[in-house]
């Protein structure tokens, strides 16, 4: 149960991100849980794939080639400082709405949706779990690698619809549907359809492992993987077997994209990736590179890696892909610190580092440094469909703050 002074600060959280604070507004107590419509019905486990049903998908026999070409460094300026929002303390933030005014707080290992019509919070059954908005922010959907997963309406608060199966990872499929993968270390993992208006999950295609997923926004296209196997998974649940490193014990070589549509692969030959599902081969560029700590952004555009700048072969340059504009280019100044993972945001307008003097955001569209100050910040959240809004966090156990670059 949270303390009195903590649920006190998550009630003031909303005015912070400007949403209105209605006094009068119910709130939802610790572990209490918004009604269910009248329409809804358990979800239960999902049933088998139809006898006949075609589970494998059929590798390009002819894959296109894709060249980019390398632009002129990007070299940053340095910008003026950013201004930093205290919004919670002794949290961590899963989810923010596309709006910025609804948001999931992990808070110990308890979950809560905090929304307009619920200052207060409302306290979800889903330990140490994941969570993502609609592009619309009417839903957001909370899930965990154990189960359960939670669809929740965020006006009202009312639970629309729910599954108990262990979920890799979910995402929305226009207003009505979610799309969700669960997970498990056998063969048995599967990518189902959950609607909204009520009913059980729907499988689609056949069943893998499931460790980790990776998926677009759209839940269209899916990379899922286990320490020695990854697939890519197409939208009706249709798969194909990806490259496996021939090195026995070494598991799988190559990073997989967030967005759920590329593997990405850097060697002494050059930085190279294949986009799923045409297969397409696209050669970034043929400098020595590595394919350990890529990052990549929630909607797939853009992409940092390592490359070796000098002839002693480390591994300390970095250098900015963009997809969508077939080019390659790198970044001078840009500084990786201990303690903290870079992250983009949407459409990798936006590349962040966390360290103990505080957030550094790269702002990759305008060629600008700026630093968001404070010691430390070593949490950097960003969010799909927001690309200049980002939440920084301190140490563990995290003060969190909200920063817009404008």
């Amino acid at each position: 149960m949270l303390r009195a002074r903590t649920v006190a600060v998550l009630g003031c959280i909303l005015c912070t991100l400007g949403a209105a604070c209605d006094p009068g507004a119910r709130r939802a107590g610790p572990g209490s849980h918004a009604p269910a419509p009248a329409s809804w019905q358990p979800a239960q486990p999902a049933p088998p794939e139809p006898p006949g049903a075609t589970t494998e998908l059929t590798p390009p026999s002819q894959p296109a080639l894709v060249t980019f070409s390398e632009l002129p460094a990007l070299r940053f300026a340095a910008g003026p400082a950013l201004r930093v929002q205290p919004i919670a303390k002794q949290a961590k933030i899963t989810a923010l709405s596309p709006d910025e005014k609804s948001w999931v707080l992990e808070l110990g290992s308890d979950s809560r949706l905090i929304t307009p019509a619920q200052p207060g919070g409302i306290e979800v059954d889903v330990d140490n779990g994941a969570a993502a908005f609609s592009v619309d922010g009417r839903h957001v959907a909370l899930w965990s690698y154990q189960g359960p997963l939670r669809v929740f309406d965020v006006a009202s608060g009312a639970l629309r619809a729910k599954s108990e199966l262990p979920t890799c990872a979910a995402r929305f499929r226009g207003p009505d549907e979610v799309v969700f993968h669960t997970s498990s270390k056998q063969d048995d993992a599967r990518l189902l359809r959950l609607p909204l208006a009520g009913g059980s999950p729907v499988p689609m295609g056949g069943a893998r492992a499931a460790d980790s997923c990776h998926a677009s926004l759209d839940g269209t296209r899916w990379l899922v993987e286990t320490y020695d196997r990854r697939w890519f998974v197409d939208e009706q649940g249709r798969q194909l077997a990806l490259p496996r490193d021939p090195s026995p014990g070494s598991g799988v070589a190559g990073a997989l994209a967030s967005s759920g549509d590329r593997l990405c692969t850097g060697t002494d030959a050059g930085f190279s990736c294949v986009r799923y599902p045409d297969g397409a081969i696209e050669n970034v560029w043929s400098r020595p590179s590595s394919d350990q700590y890529v990052v990549f952004d929630p909607s797939g555009k853009r992409a940092m890696f390592r490359y070796a700048p000098r002839p002693d072969g480390v591994n300390d340059g970095y250098a900015l892909v963009d997809f969508e504009a077939r080019s390659v280019r790198r970044l001078d100044g840009m500084k990786w610190y201990s303690g903290s993972m870079p992250a983009f945001t949407h459409g990798g307008a936006l590349l962040t580092v966390g360290s103990g003097q505080g957030l550094h955001v790269y702002d990759v569209d305008r060629g600008q440094k700026r630093l968001a100050a404070h010691r430390p910040l070593y949490g950097n959240f960003t969010f799909p469909h927001l690309p200049r809004t980002l939440v920084a966090g301190t140490d563990e156990p995290m003060d969190l703050f909200l920063i817009r670059v404008p």
